[in-house]
């Protein structure tokens, strides 16, 4: 029946409304067909009626007189000369045969001239109400109520200077929201920004300026000339999804180079589990083979026997830095550590989490920059601002506190990291930390 108890009046119901109206009804027996309260219902009918006939600035006697639609006398204004007849004729003051129509449609229920039997010769104003002409008019009313923000001067310069001051620190939208418990959703604050509402604009935000249209490439346009003598059987894509499943591998890493600057003799390697949205970047000065496997070696010993737990598999790109992969995944002992396995060509897909890191930090590692003197302790304070984030796509948690919780602080330790106080958190070039 329309009925939608404690909510706006919708078309259903102005529909149920009219025809109740034109069956003549009473507000009560309205409302309790509607289910609301007969307040509701005459004010629904008076915000929303219109008039479809206006009475004249001066009106005359018949306008009134219930005998103006049929009315025929003649010389009831004592000039016989007059050929014309009374009803209409605004110098008629008095009329024996004035018959007033007495109206009150204004101020009693139902507010309308529905079902008047004097519609035709009543020249007051005539009120009736369309339903889906009032719906428009409240759907547009409801819209305006909603622009702008509904706040205080006071809480609006805190608002926007929460905004501003952490969008300066690089931190996401998402993140300010979380840390200042700020009172609107994230859709509103982005619509604030877009229409001009707070001092944050769209460029400030990194992420919402639109990327320029790649180039699009084959798969073979991929791969790199040095693969075709290296044997990867046994850890392609496929290989990885298998052993996966059989092994019952929830937490993983993804792996990648960040794209190699050609005026730097440096590069970031990052390291990714999908899981946490956890990010690691190692510095690298020489770029070889030999180079990742020490590095492998390196946090092997610093994680004095726990590497197995925490490097348990690891999916990468086919670049051939990781060629030396067997050497990687088995210590000198003998003893399997970790597992590598490699995507196809072009299929960006099989590792996102780290695609997408890759594209974010952009804005901490521009192209084009020189990392000569890049340190391994900066890389630490990143990966820790990085990781210190409160991000929605884990249920508005950070990954900091998702890895401590897996791993335990002392791993975290052990890797150089801290936990940052969400305030403090840094997204910014590399050469401001």
């Amino acid at each position: 029946m329309g009925i939608n108890k404690d909510k706006h009046f919708n078309l259903s119901k102005r529909k149920i409304l009219i025809q109740s109206l034109e069956d003549g009804k009473t507000a009560t027996e309205i409302a309790h067909i509607l289910g609301c309260h007969k307040s509701s219902v005459s004010r629904e009918i008076l915000k929303h009626r219109y008039i479809s006939f206006k009475r004249e600035t001066k009106p005359s006697l018949c306008s009134t007189c219930s005998r103006n639609y049929t009315c025929s006398l003649k010389h009831r204004c004592g000039r016989m000369m007059c050929s014309l007849k009374c009803a209409g004729c605004k110098s008629l003051e008095v009329c024996d045969k004035y018959l007033e129509i007495k109206c009150n449609i204004e101020t009693r229920f139902p507010y309308i001239c529905i079902n008047c039997k004097h519609i035709n010769c009543c020249k007051r104003n005539h009120y009736f109400y369309n339903p889906q002409q009032a719906d428009k008019e409240a759907i547009e009313l409801r819209k305006r109520c909603r622009e702008g923000i509904n706040m205080t001067s006071r809480e609006y310069n805190e608002f926007d200077k929460a905004i501003l001051e952490g969008v300066k620190a690089g931190q996401s939208i998402y993140h300010i929201k979380k840390t200042n418990n700020l009172p609107r959703c994230l859709k509103s604050i982005y619509n604030y920004s877009h229409k001009g509402q707070i001092s944050v604009r769209p460029i400030d935000l990194p992420r919402v300026v639109t990327l320029k249209r790649r180039r699009s490439k084959l798969p073979s346009d991929y791969e790199y000339e040095e693969n075709k003598n290296i044997d990867r059987s046994h850890h392609l894509f496929s290989d990885w999804l298998v052993y996966q499943a059989k092994n019952r591998i929830i937490v993983y890493w993804e792996m990648d180079f960040l794209g190699a600057p050609r005026t730097s003799e440096q590069m970031i390697m990052t390291l990714v589990i999908p899981q946490f949205q956890f990010v690691y970047l190692i510095p690298f000065s020489h770029l070889k083979e030999i180079d990742v496997l020490n590095m492998f070696n390196q946090l092997d010993k610093l994680l004095d026997g726990k590497f197995e737990k925490v490097f348990e598999a690891i999916v990468t790109d086919r670049d051939p830095r990781f060629s030396l992969f067997r050497d990687i995944e088995i210590r000198d002992d003998g003893i399997v550590r970790t597992r590598v396995f490699f995507c196809n060509p072009g299929a960006s897909n099989e590792k996102p989490f780290v695609e997408n890191l890759n594209q974010q930090l952009r804005i901490i590692f521009p192209k084009g920059e020189d990392l000569r003197d890049f340190t391994f302790e900066k890389c630490n304070e990143i990966s820790s601002n990085l990781n210190s984030r409160y991000l929605n796509s884990i249920d508005g948690q950070r990954p900091i506190d998702l890895f401590v919780e897996y791993f335990g602080a002392e791993i975290l330790n052990k890797l150089g990291l801290r936990t940052i106080d969400p305030d403090e958190v840094k997204i910014l070039k590399y050469n401001k930390y």
